[in-house]
């Protein structure tokens, strides 16, 4: 039989074409990353029509379409290290996705929003090999990521207006001045948010720092508070308006240190009537005149020993304060010990409290910095916050950009478009005629077909309270014993 070269390259295309076939299918079918954390529902469209109802650890291909349900929240962990949070009717298209660990110049990452927005945490993509390997698109922009934390939001119709309109009814009670580490925030329903500087706190709020942390917290009577590392305080009672001034007894404040330390700054409530400002340690009370002081809670104070008390040769290790201005009380039942400035007093193991004999360096030279030291602008802080017990100030109208607009605006708006809020890193915006914003951290860009501009002011329904972000953990995992609000504390008055 002769040999017939004509079938042989016939069965040789017929081979290299099944080859590229079956490549292609494994090209569209690649794992780019896999579902975390979700709370309600979320649907993956697929490139040939059909979609996955998908839940915590699903596996997310490119070229996926991910949509959220409504008041619905998801996950997305991408292999490269990214974390995104959809928000509730979101849709993320999964353009392109390719990483390699051994081929660092063949990353690329391209995400386009369709609807609604998420939070996002980049990861390697973009840090390494090509540092414009990561983009993402939305409408007529492109937005170019430089190792970054953001939050993206596209506002269609009224959309992003409901949003704000809802949180309006939200009371700030406090804002983050200086956050060193990680802050969060948990509130009643379990669920907790990371806290940067520029985010709001509100009553009824735990805050929680991590180790080597520690931040400043401003409140809306001028009081302040540094949490110093892995501190857990809770926010019970916040009431308080400058309209209220002639009617100070509906002022009122109680905060109490679950564990780790605080260095405290009071301020207006309690003025006039101060039984009005509590500060609680396990079975204590710290009363205030006005003043400035660093209280204490470790040991079984922070584990909820039956014992919450110190020694004076350990009197770190139990409940006390320490006082740098002013005058405070530390009281237990019907006893009480004054402590005045450079003394300190701690609950003893006798449940008694009584003045420390021998105070530790690291009290009196404290080298976590004092609240005072961080400047506030308080009016500037809550202007435009709704007031425990008042009516809801007015605010400025925003206007409409103008197509003249560019870089920096004088004016907030609520206009539909992108908006970009930098927690931490850069990004760029980009029009597609070209015109590019370089936005910084604690920066909130702007962008539609005619304009791209910095918003002077970051929209409420882009700060993320009281909403999901990537940092939030479902109310589930959260440690309740350590996170959880407690019933019992001592007081500072």
């Amino acid at each position: 039989m002769g040999f017939d070269m004509k079938r042989l390259m016939t069965q040789i295309f017929k081979i290299l074409g099944l080859v590229l076939l079956t490549s292609q299918f494994a090209l569209a079918d690649e794992v780019a990353g896999h579902i975390g954390l979700m709370n309600g529902g979320l649907i993956a469209r697929h490139a040939d029509g059909s979609f996955n109802i998908m839940g915590p650890k699903s596996e997310v291909i490119a070229g996926d379409n991910l949509e959220t349900a409504k008041n619905s929240y998801a996950q997305v962990m991408m292999n490269d290290g990214t974390q995104m949070t959809l928000r509730p009717n979101s849709n993320i298209k999964i353009e392109a996705y390719q990483f390699k660990k051994e081929a660092p110049t063949e990353d690329n990452a391209v995400y386009r929003l369709i609807k609604g927005g998420f939070r996002t945490l980049s990861g390697l993509i973009g840090k390494r090999g090509n540092a414009d390997a990561y983009k993402l698109r939305v409408t007529t922009a492109t937005i170019g990521i430089r190792g970054t934390d953001f939050t993206t939001r596209l506002c269609a119709n009224k959309d992003c207006e409901e949003t704000e309109t809802q949180q309006e009814s939200l009371v700030t009670v406090g804002r983050v001045m200086l956050v060193q580490g990680d802050l969060n925030a948990k509130d009643a329903t379990g669920k907790i948010r990371k806290l940067v500087v520029g985010s709001a706190v509100y009553e009824g709020e735990v805050l929680s720092t991590a180790k080597d942390s520690h931040a400043v917290v401003a409140f809306r009577d001028e009081g302040r508070v540094t949490l110093q590392e892995e501190t857990i305080f809770h926010v019970e009672t916040f009431q308080f308006s400058r309209h209220q001034a002639n009617v100070p007894d509906q002022e009122n404040a109680i905060f109490r240190l679950l564990k780790g330390g605080v260095r405290v700054v009071t301020g207006l409530i309690g003025r006039v009537n101060h039984d009005n400002y509590h500060f609680k340690l396990t079975t204590a009370t710290i009363g205030v005149r006005g003043t400035g002081f660093d209280a204490w809670c470790n040991a079984e104070c922070a584990t909820g020993g039956a014992n919450p008390g110190a020694t004076q040769t350990e009197p770190l290790k139990g409940a006390g304060v320490y006082v740098w201005s002013g005058q405070v009380a530390l009281s237990i039942q019907n006893q009480s010990q004054l402590v005045s400035v450079g003394q300190a007093a701690i609950l003893s193991r006798e449940l008694k409290p009584v003045p420390v004999t021998n105070i530790p360096a690291s009290v009196i030279d404290n080298k976590i910095p004092r609240p005072d030291s961080v400047k506030v602008d308080t009016q500037k802080e809550f202007e435009n916050e709704t007031a425990p017990g008042s009516k809801p100030e007015q605010k400025e109208k925003s206007t409409t950009p103008s197509s003249k607009d560019k870089g920096e605006s004088t004016k907030p708006t609520t206009e539909p478009g992108v908006y970009v809020t930098v927690h931490d890193g850069q990004v760029i915006l980009a029009q597609s005629d070209g015109n590019r914003l370089d936005v910084s951290k604690g920066q909130t860009g702007y962008v539609n077909e005619k304009i791209i501009m910095k918003l002077p002011v970051t929209p409420s329904f882009m700060s993320g309270e009281k909403q999901h972000d990537f940092s939030e953990i479902g109310s589930g995992s959260a440690n309740k014993t350590t996170m959880g609000p407690m019933q019992s504390g001592c007081v500072v008055k």
